[in-house]
Protein backbone atom coordinates (compact mmCIF):
# COMPACT_ATOMS: atom_id res chain seq x y z
CA UNK A 1 0.00 0.00 0.00
CA UNK A 2 1.73 3.48 -0.74
CA UNK A 3 2.40 6.21 1.43
CA UNK A 4 -0.28 8.54 0.13
CA UNK A 5 -3.63 5.79 0.58
CA UNK A 6 -2.93 4.63 3.88
CA UNK A 7 -2.80 8.34 5.12
CA UNK A 8 -6.13 9.10 3.71
CA UNK A 9 -7.56 6.17 4.78
CA UNK A 10 -6.64 7.16 8.58
CA UNK A 11 -7.68 10.44 7.43
CA UNK A 12 -11.61 9.61 5.89
CA UNK A 13 -11.73 6.56 8.99
CA UNK A 14 -11.11 9.19 11.66
CA UNK A 15 -13.56 11.58 10.15
CA UNK A 16 -16.09 8.73 9.67
CA UNK A 17 -15.67 7.87 13.40
CA UNK A 18 -16.09 11.06 14.76
CA UNK A 19 -19.34 11.52 12.50
CA UNK A 20 -20.84 8.56 14.13
CA UNK A 21 -19.86 9.32 17.49
CA UNK A 22 -21.20 12.74 16.69
CA UNK A 23 -24.27 11.21 15.56
CA UNK A 24 -24.96 8.57 18.19
CA UNK A 25 -24.23 11.18 21.15
CA UNK A 26 -26.56 13.92 19.65
CA UNK A 27 -29.29 11.57 17.91
CA UNK A 28 -28.86 8.19 19.92
CA UNK A 29 -31.75 8.53 22.13
CA UNK A 30 -34.18 9.02 19.05
CA UNK A 31 -32.59 6.31 16.69
CA UNK A 32 -32.97 3.94 19.83
CA UNK A 33 -36.52 4.97 20.04
CA UNK A 34 -37.87 4.66 16.42
CA UNK A 35 -36.16 1.50 16.49
CA UNK A 36 -37.91 0.09 19.49
CA UNK A 37 -40.97 1.23 17.82
CA UNK A 38 -40.53 -0.49 14.81
CA UNK A 39 -40.31 -3.85 17.05
CA UNK A 40 -43.41 -3.44 18.61
CA UNK A 41 -45.35 -2.72 15.37
CA UNK A 42 -43.43 -5.48 13.96
CA UNK A 43 -45.12 -7.66 17.38
CA UNK A 44 -47.91 -6.49 16.99
CA UNK A 45 -48.87 -7.43 13.53
CA UNK A 46 -47.65 -10.74 13.90
CA UNK A 47 -50.45 -11.31 17.06
CA UNK A 48 -52.65 -9.52 14.45
CA UNK A 49 -52.06 -12.66 12.47
CA UNK A 50 -52.57 -14.66 14.90
CA UNK A 51 -56.01 -13.59 16.10
CA UNK A 52 -56.78 -13.68 12.47
CA UNK A 53 -56.49 -17.45 12.16
CA UNK A 54 -58.66 -17.91 15.26
CA UNK A 55 -62.41 -18.66 14.00
CA UNK A 56 -65.20 -15.68 15.26
CA UNK A 57 -66.76 -16.43 18.90
CA UNK A 58 -66.97 -15.65 21.95
CA UNK A 59 -63.51 -17.16 23.29
CA UNK A 60 -61.88 -15.43 20.49
CA UNK A 61 -63.29 -12.03 21.80
CA UNK A 62 -62.38 -13.08 25.17
CA UNK A 63 -58.71 -13.50 23.99
CA UNK A 64 -58.99 -10.14 22.70
CA UNK A 65 -59.96 -8.62 25.58
CA UNK A 66 -57.32 -10.60 27.36
CA UNK A 67 -54.86 -9.43 25.12
CA UNK A 68 -55.46 -5.73 26.01
CA UNK A 69 -54.21 -6.85 29.64
CA UNK A 70 -51.26 -8.64 28.09
CA UNK A 71 -50.04 -5.18 25.79
CA UNK A 72 -50.64 -2.98 29.39
CA UNK A 73 -48.38 -5.19 31.58
CA UNK A 74 -45.80 -5.21 28.63
CA UNK A 75 -45.85 -1.39 28.16
CA UNK A 76 -44.91 -1.14 31.99
CA UNK A 77 -42.14 -3.45 31.96
CA UNK A 78 -38.65 -3.04 30.42
CA UNK A 79 -38.54 -2.87 26.65
CA UNK A 80 -36.73 -6.12 26.02
CA UNK A 81 -38.94 -7.63 28.82
CA UNK A 82 -42.06 -6.85 27.08
CA UNK A 83 -41.41 -7.70 23.79
CA UNK A 84 -39.94 -11.05 25.44
CA UNK A 85 -43.38 -11.78 27.55
CA UNK A 86 -45.20 -10.88 24.40
CA UNK A 87 -43.17 -12.64 21.92
CA UNK A 88 -43.94 -15.78 24.30
CA UNK A 89 -47.49 -15.79 24.76
CA UNK A 90 -47.87 -15.01 20.92
CA UNK A 91 -46.53 -17.90 20.46
CA UNK A 92 -48.54 -20.01 22.89
CA UNK A 93 -51.78 -18.54 21.27
CA UNK A 94 -50.42 -19.64 17.55
CA UNK A 95 -49.72 -23.01 18.94
CA UNK A 96 -53.18 -23.55 20.61
CA UNK A 97 -55.03 -21.67 17.23
CA UNK A 98 -53.38 -23.87 15.13
CA UNK A 99 -57.31 -25.83 14.29
CA UNK A 100 -58.04 -22.18 14.17
CA UNK A 101 -61.14 -22.88 16.53
CA UNK A 102 -60.50 -22.07 20.38
CA UNK A 103 -62.31 -24.69 23.27
CA UNK A 104 -62.68 -23.43 26.22
CA UNK A 105 -60.03 -25.72 27.61
CA UNK A 106 -57.97 -24.05 25.18
CA UNK A 107 -58.95 -20.59 26.32
CA UNK A 108 -58.53 -21.28 30.18
CA UNK A 109 -55.31 -22.43 29.41
CA UNK A 110 -54.46 -19.67 27.35
CA UNK A 111 -55.33 -17.76 30.28
CA UNK A 112 -53.49 -19.11 32.89
CA UNK A 113 -50.13 -19.20 30.84
CA UNK A 114 -51.08 -15.29 30.70
CA UNK A 115 -51.03 -14.89 34.52
CA UNK A 116 -48.22 -17.47 34.85
CA UNK A 117 -46.07 -15.57 32.52
CA UNK A 118 -46.62 -12.08 34.02
CA UNK A 119 -45.28 -12.71 37.06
Amino acid sequence: MKKGCFITTVFFGTILIGILFYIGDKYGDKIVEYFEGRVVDLTTRSSAEVFDKITDGEYKDSLLVLWKDVEAKAKDMEFQEGIDYVSSIVLKIDNYAKDSLLTSDEFRTIKKLIENEGR
